[in-house]
């Protein structure tokens, strides 16, 4: 295992195409994160189209480094400017933009990169020595076992636990019909194309993922006209100088990191919910509580520890198992399937010379992001301010070239504004957005398993209740399924 690793490490580092596509994805990512409202869904799904281009190293350690970056990215605007770049960073607005409210910005900003890398090591090291025993183990699993745990995920993913399930449910319902569309996996015949040729082989993938979360984005933004404006200055200067108080919550960072891989691992908790459960302990252990929300260093640099050990853990079931572990990692998996690889058990036995590479490219990407992010932090700040103006037409534009070039079919920007006005009133409606693009990704894979293991015992369902795997997971479905009820219920009678 750590000689094919080493073998990787070197492959990377002496290849300056695919160093390049690292940094790249890395910067890429990161101004992605630092920009409210985009954060890494948005970032990958409009450079999908540029992995066509690039060959399958080069263009998945792309689409991981913009990943890690916008994962980082969305801290800068939390912290500065109390915005949230993405939902992982609404904990770091608790004490980041206090602290920056008190004349340490720079502090907090070296701090949330160190605590960052710290996480992003333990997720490097989960992904390294996890996924290969989970791989062993999935490759029990048979139709029966891989049906129950596509449908626990949709659902878990979901939020279902969310106080409106029903709209979840419904996301997941549309995304599901809307898999269907194309050729029948097994009989081959054409299903709901309406005589649309180009609808035989099915919607692609990209272009609804650029759609949905891109070109919605664009609609989004014409309606919300306010500009935000970023008036905190950061130098270089301020962020070194402080390097040296940060590794008094070295022990944060480490709690931090084991949450954050927990929660990342576990389908349908993420970021978010790692980032609060690290925010809850820190608090709940210290000798002096009543700092946090006044800008108490463990308060944010535990839960950016969780945060970016999340990455990690949700890569571990994506690659492992071929369920993503994040509604990012959804659209991290639709690209791997668009050069070629299908995540799963089989990855290791069919695709090493790929997997290893990859697996180096995380490490030697938590390294460059640490250096990346306290070299040109001061630079993604005044990026915030200048480029709001600008955002809008340059999405518009990413969304319309990308979307075209993936099969240069006219056909296909049809389908962008179709997705793209489908993708705005979900988010104006509250529908999760998603539940929606997972079911719909899955939603193949969930079919082809119902019926192949309905084939294998002459359609009786019993198969899915007499083997223990799929049992488990049909019994953590229907709990995901009542947590929401219970909670009702308890509230009404309270």
């Amino acid at each position: 295992m750590l000689s094919e690793l080493m073998a990787g490490l070197l492959m990377i580092i002496t290849d300056p195409v695919i160093m390049f596509w690292c940094v790249l994805g890395l910067i890429l990512g990161t101004i992605f994160g630092a920009l409210p409202g985009l954060g890494p869904v948005s970032g990958i799904a409009l450079l999908l189209p540029l992995t066509f281009f690039l060959d399958q190293i080069s263009a998945i350690i792309l689409l991981i480094s913009i990943y890690a970056g916008a994962m980082y990215g969305g801290r800068i605007s939390a912290i500065l400017i109390n915005v949230p770049g993405d939902a992982g960073a609404i904990v770091s607005t608790f004490d980041g933009y206090p602290m920056t409210k008190k004349g340490q910005a720079g502090y907090a900003l070296t701090l949330s990169a160190v605590a960052s890398f710290v996480g992003g090591m333990f997720g490097f090291l989960a992904l390294v020595f996890l996924t290969p025993l989970l791989s062993e183990v999935a490759m029990m699993f048979g139709p029966a076992e891989y049906s129950s745990l596509l449908l626990f995920t949709i659902l878990a993913i979901g939020g279902l636990t969310s106080k409106k399930p029903l709209k979840p449910i419904i996301a997941a319902l549309l995304g599901l019909l809307l898999s269907t569309v194309g050729a029948d996996p097994l009989s081959g015949k054409n299903r709901f194309t309406l005589g649309i040729m180009s609808l035989w082989d099915g919607i692609d993938l990209a272009v609804m993922a650029i759609g949905v979360f891109g070109l919605a984005e664009v609609l989004f933004r014409f309606e919300d006209k306010t500009l935000i404006k970023n008036s905190q200055k950061v130098t270089l200067l301020s962020l070194i100088k402080d390097i040296k108080y940060v590794f008094k919550d070295f022990f944060a960072m480490i709690r931090g990191g084991i949450l954050g891989l927990l929660s990342g691992i576990l389908p349908g908790t993420g970021s978010l919910a790692a980032t609060f459960m690290s925010y809850t302990v820190e608090k709940k252990i210290s000798k002096n509580p009543e700092e946090f929300g006044n800008g108490a260093s463990k308060g944010l640099s535990g839960p950016e520890s969780a945060n970016n050990a999340s990455v990690g853990g949700s890569l571990i079931p994506t690659i492992a198992l071929g369920i993503p572990g994040s509604n990012t990692t959804a659209v991290l998996m639709g690209g791997l399937m668009m050069v070629g690889l299908q995540p799963g058990p089989l990855l290791f036995e069919k695709s090493q010379d790929v997997l290893w590479p990859i697996f180096a490219g995380v490490f030697i990407g938590n390294i460059l992001l640490l250096v990346l992010n306290i070299a040109f932090v001061p630079l993604f700040a005044k990026l915030i301010q200048v480029s709001q103006p600008y955002l809008i037409p340059l999405i518009t534009v990413l969304c319309f070239v990308g979307a075209y070039v993936i099969q240069n079919r006219p056909f296909d920007i049809i389908l962008l504004i179709l997705f793209g006005l489908l993708g705005f009133f979900m988010r104006k409606s509250g529908l999760p957005l998603a539940s929606f693009f997972l079911a719909f990704m899955l939603g193949g894979m969930l079919e082809e398993n119902i019926r192949v293991a309905l084939s294998t015992s002459i359609g009786s369902f019993s198969i899915f209740f007499t083997r223990p795997i799929s049992m488990a997971f049909i019994i953590l479905t229907i709990v995901v399924l009542l947590v929401p009820v219970l909670r009702n219920i308890k509230f009404t009678r309270s």
